[in-house]
């Protein structure tokens, strides 16, 4: 399917079941899973999982627990529970395996998100977990053996919480509504879940591992968080409320009124679009590959001797030398850190920001050259 069929007919909007050759390379194999439980030092209790009837096992169970070390996953423990019919998921396996890094980095970069791999091995009749919705997009892709997905035709309109509680199965398995897809995964194949859908799986061979790539783009709940920031620079916001008890709170309604006015200014304002601009930048940070023992030359700049400082307000981030404004952009953060240091090198400035793309750090490096603001140098090493 090309990219632009899936974005305009199913992205946010249907599930999609993809066949695929099963000859294809899956990015993990049972002899990836087993060499990655022996890492046992990063399968802690918010790393990995284990379920039995769909219910989360107590991690004391299977973690160790040796005087001076970090409880981890036990793999004798595991084994054990796997053998009763437990099932188990591991989380953030982005983090080890170099294949599954560049899905995430790839999808990450395509949707301005942020994305985490989990891997779910399951055996015979073992149903993880039950019907359930996910906040974020949902790509599962299938690496061994087979499992069948019941996808349900309602979903929870864009959530940003699961139900909790003791009644949440019961009104999750009440509000899901009939089956609207069943579909039975084989290796190579890969299903897209959008947010919100209802849906369960059970494995149906003798075992299953799958991959779920989580894509979760940032909503408008964000400008919560950025507003506060930017509105708290105003002293208006910082001001005590009028009091309105026992009073007709004239008072208070006018205060509450212009202070309205003041969000609504902010939120049409370039400095919340470049927050929010960054925020999603920060997302996608793919991960640096070494060259070892190869060794890059650095480029060096220092700080020249002539004034200049970065300012924010509404408008934005603003360089502020030679009596001159100037507005600054997305880069703001980088500069200003240029700014701020005696000497700095083209790759550290880079690494220290890698959610700006190389190019615009180098332009930005630039742009301070040109002004007299960093030099070009040489240092003793």
């Amino acid at each position: 399917m090309g990219e632009q069929a899936f974005l305009d007919g199913y992205w946010g909007q249907i599930p999609l079941h993809l066949p695929a050759d099963p000859a294809r390379a899956a990015p993990i194999g049972w002899d990836d899973l087993n060499a990655l439980l022996a890492q046992r030092s990063h399968w802690t209790a918010d790393r990995f999982k284990l379920l039995m009837n769909s219910r989360p096992v107590d991690p004391a169970h299977y973690l160790t627990d040796a005087p001076g070390r970090p409880p981890t996953g036990d793999p004798a423990r595991i084994e054990h529970f796997l053998a009763i019919g437990a099932s188990m998921v591991l989380d953030h396996v982005e983090d080890l395996l170099p294949d599954v890094r560049a899905i995430a980095d790839m999808l990450g970069e395509r949707f301005g998100a942020l994305v985490g791999a989990n891997c779910y091995a399951s055996f015979q009749g073992v149903q993880a977990f039950a019907s359930h919705y996910d906040v974020h997009e949902v790509f599962a892709m299938q690496c061994a053996g087979e499992k069948r997905w019941r996808i349900y035709a309602n979903r929870a309109q864009s959530p940003l919480e699961t139900p909790q509680g003791a009644d949440a199965q019961a009104w999750i398995d009440g509000a899901k509504g009939p089956v609207l897809m069943k579909v039975t995964l084989r290796p190579g194949e890969l299903l897209y879940i959008p947010r919100g859908y209802f849906h369960d799986a059970i494995a149906t061979d003798s075992n299953s591992l799958h991959l779920t790539f989580g894509i979760a783009p940032p909503s408008g709940r964000l400008l919560f968080q950025l507003l506060e920031d930017l509105a708290l620079v105003d002293p208006a916001f910082r001001d005590y409320l009028p009091d309105a008890r026992g009073r007709d709170g004239g008072d208070l309604r006018d205060r509450l009124a212009g202070l309205g006015r003041r969000l609504a200014d902010l939120a049409a304002s370039d400095a919340l679009f470049d927050a929010v601009a960054l925020r999603q930048r920060k997302l996608v940070q793919p991960a640096h590959a070494l060259s070892l023992p190869t060794r890059p030359t650095l480029d060096f700049f220092a700080r020249t001797q002539r004034p200049a400082s970065v300012e924010r307000d509404a408008r934005g981030a603003s360089l502020i030398a030679a009596g001159q404004r100037a507005p600054l952009g997305l880069e703001a953060d980088a500069i200003e850190w240029m700014l701020k240091r005696p000497a700095f090198s083209a790759q550290e400035a880079r690494a220290q920001f890698s959610w700006h793309p190389a190019a615009d750090i180098d332009a930005a490096i630039a742009r301070l050259a040109r002004a007299g603001l960093v030099e070009s140098y040489r240092p003793r090493i």
